[in-house]
């Protein structure tokens, strides 16, 4: 594929992801819209009433709500600054489908390169999964926003939403930590030229 072809095919990725994005965005407003009406005439008012929470742990709450929103904003600026961003957005990755983006990710995390023709995908797979580092003071800062939302309010139905949120968020970790030194392993197996190797905006 020639340079042209392949800015083409990874805009339109990127354009496909925004619109899947979107999508997503607007069925789980909608579903939680419903979920809202509905728990009205379902749910017991005592699981949505606000609680009175001790000055001690609204004053707990309340810093928490601050650090959790620091620490998305340094999150944000170390990305931008790292590169991590734009090496992402400007990722050939864009321009496969996402069958076959699952099959390099499977590959760098076994540490197996089927053919030689794969070496520069698998490479540029593998700096992506060492960059998705920088998820994880994301999800943390929201976690701990979402912590304090909790003993701010100590609705019986928040604790519900904050322990679903915190287990998602716990298991995205999890993988991206694990997947992390897997791929490192894998770019050390199979260096590339330096004189033309991706930086991964992991510092």
């Amino acid at each position: 594929m020639d340079g042209g072809r392949e800015r083409d095919a990874i805009r339109r990725g990127r354009r496909r992801f925004r619109l899947l994005l979107v999508g997503a965005v607007v069925v789980f407003a909608l579903v939680s819209l419903l979920v809202g009406l509905m728990a009205g005439g379902v749910l017991p008012s005592s699981w949505r009433e606000r609680g009175d929470p001790p000055a001690w742990m609204a004053v707990t709450g309340e810093v928490l709500l601050v650090l959790g929103l620091v620490l998305e904003i340094v999150a944000l600026v170390r990305m931008v600054r790292s590169g991590s961003y734009r090496a992402d957005r400007e990722s050939r990755l864009w321009a496969v489908s996402p069958r076959r983006r699952r099959e390099l990710v499977r590959a760098v995390r076994r540490g197996v390169v089927d053919s030689p023709d794969d070496l520069p995908w698998l490479r540029t797979t593998a700096e992506q999964l060492i960059r998705q580092r920088r998820f994880v003071p994301l999800f943390g800062g929201l976690v701990t926003m979402n912590l304090g939302q909790l003993l701010l309010s100590l609705t019986p139905m928040w604790f519900v939403l904050s322990g679903v949120t915190v287990v998602m968020f716990a298991l995205a970790c999890w993988q991206i930590l694990r997947d992390a030194p897997r791929a490192e392993a894998f770019l050390r197996e199979h260096p590339g030229d330096p004189a033309v190797s991706v930086p991964t905006g992991s510092r």
